[in-house]
């Protein structure tokens, strides 16, 4: 019997280190979106990372990246309590290494202070979209960055979020929480929308998990980006749900 019991306890002790792994690990998926709006041999790269929460932005990554990303998005949560703002600051510089970054809030931002959060952003020139959109103009293409506030600690306003968008714009639609996915197809028609929040569970058994795991879905004409997010929350711990951040290229034809 305590053999039995050393043996569980062993492998217990072997499946928390495993998952302790994966929390970490470093991977960045890529996607492709044809969009029939843009002209031909126009192309867009787009580098998504949400949900950075405690972790810090290695220098292997960002130097993966350069020269193949012109604009940088993150979608929320790239803190929480109990991380100092140096370290997040450290981040956004790595972020800016890449091109010019945009922002939406995510529910667990506000807990270093809202004031604090802000002021450092503006600081690193970082972009804030609060129901606001902003334009672009990259490879002849204008691109509109539309994004919302986090629905938990602050005022989500659609109609605000997309008063600018004209009909030639290609629309990126970012929030923090895909929850409000249906909330701007509504007002709209983003070419792209973009989240993260729910880490696809983080921990999951095989097809069972508190929330799906992430994914890229092609539409018509158009793509939804649901994130595992690039951290962990609660527990530093994955299983089934690898952390990633991602690279879109949306291109004519």
């Amino acid at each position: 019997m305590v053999y039995f019991l050393l043996v569980v306890a062993g492998l217990a002790i072997l499946l928390l280190l495993y998952m302790l792994y994966l929390a970490f690990q470093v991977n960045v998926k890529i996607h492709a979106l044809r969009v029939e709006q843009m002209k031909p041999g126009a192309q867009v790269h787009l580098f998504f990372i949400s949900d950075i929460h405690r972790r810090k932005l290695n220098d292997k990554l960002i130097h993966s990246l350069m020269g193949k990303v012109d604009i940088v998005i993150i979608g929320g949560d790239i803190t929480e309590k109990g991380v100092p703002l140096h370290r997040t600051e450290r981040n956004i510089e790595q972020l800016k290494k890449l091109g010019d970054v945009f922002y939406v809030f995510g529910n667990n931002d506000r807990e270093v202070g809202e004031q604090n959060l802000i002021e450092l952003l503006e600081k690193n020139d970082v972009h804030l979209l609060v129901n606001r959109s902003m334009e672009r103009i990259i490879d002849r293409t204008p691109i509109r960055l539309v994004g919302v506030n986090d629905g938990f600690s602050g005022k989500v306003n659609i109609y605000d979020a997309f008063q600018e968008v004209r009909d030639e714009d290609i629309v990126v639609f970012i929030t923090h929480a895909p929850a409000y996915f249906n909330n701007a197809k509504k007002v709209s028609n983003p070419h792209l929308l973009l989240a993260g929040h729910l880490h696809g569970g983080q921990i999951r058994f095989g097809p069972f998990g508190i929330y799906e795991n992430g994914a890229f879905k092609v539409k018509e004409n158009s793509a939804e980006l649901v994130s595992n997010g690039f951290g962990t929350t609660g527990v530093p711990l994955r299983l089934g749900a690898k952390p990633e951040c991602h690279i879109i290229t949306m291109y004519g034809e």
